[in-house]
């Protein structure tokens, strides 16, 4: 069923080649870069798919897909997975620093057959999405790796130190459901709050105690080494 999506999220790109792990598209009109798409649900992918949702945003007019992180290791990590899954190389921009701001930096895929794929088949939606998202059907149905990857990547981009343990927020009530779900299903008992913040719109919290952290960081593959999840700070999605 997976793989069918993936290729059914392709439809509107030429197919140049497919084998059982991936195929490679190419855009129907005017010049464009040869894109590898995996069929298989991997846990770099998922791990980018919570990173998406986390600190990313599909643009509403273009078909492109922009990361911006103060995390320089973390947004190079991610620029090595696009690589790795996507042949594709995507540039890192220093961002015009905001006044007491940390320096951010940004990531942008330009190319409508990934944006297709996050679109479709994790069902991320374009433009605002901050209290839209949720947990996509591929990853609930999915075994506990794929699980721990996903929230690894939510935790790196939405996450980080919450009171003595760590937690993270959100202004999506279905999101925050479907990850209390996620963490009891990987074997991480979660404390859950809601508050109304200044701006008079409600937010929705989990926090968890240190000890539950090696879960997140156990049976990931290599490329997770040295994610510095302690830098991360909470932010309100």
């Amino acid at each position: 069923m997976y793989k069918r999506d993936v290729i059914h999220s392709q439809k509107e790109l030429n197919i140049i080649s497919k084998t059982n792990k991936e195929i490679v598209t190419k855009a129907k009109y005017g010049p464009s870069k040869l894109t590898k798409i995996p069929l298989n649900l991997s846990r770099e992918l998922v791990f980018l798919v919570g990173a998406i949702i986390g600190d990313g945003h599909l643009k509403k007019d273009k078909f492109q897909i922009s990361i911006e992180l103060s995390n320089y290791k973390l947004i190079r990590n991610i620029q090595q997975i696009c690589k790795s899954l996507f042949n594709r190389e995507f540039n890192i921009n220093k961002v015009k620093k905001r006044e007491n701001k940390k320096q951010t930096f940004s990531l942008l895929m330009d190319s409508k057959s990934i944006y297709r794929l996050f679109e479709k088949v994790f069902e991320i939606p374009n433009g605002k999405k901050s209290n839209i998202v949720w947990v996509p059907f591929n990853i609930k149905k999915a075994n506990k790796k794929i699980k721990i990857a996903f929230l690894k990547g939510i935790m790196e981009t939405e996450g980080g130190k919450r009171r003595r343990g760590f937690g993270l927020s959100t202004a999506s009530k279905r999101l925050w459901k479907d990850l209390i779900l996620i963490f009891e299903d990987v074997g991480i008992p979660v404390l859950k709050d809601r508050w109304v913040y200044k701006n008079k719109k409600e937010y929705y919290g989990i926090v968890f105690k240190s000890k539950y952290m090696p879960i997140i960081d156990a049976g990931m593959p290599e490329w997770s080494n040295g994610l510095d999840l302690g830098s991360s700070s909470l932010v309100l999605a």
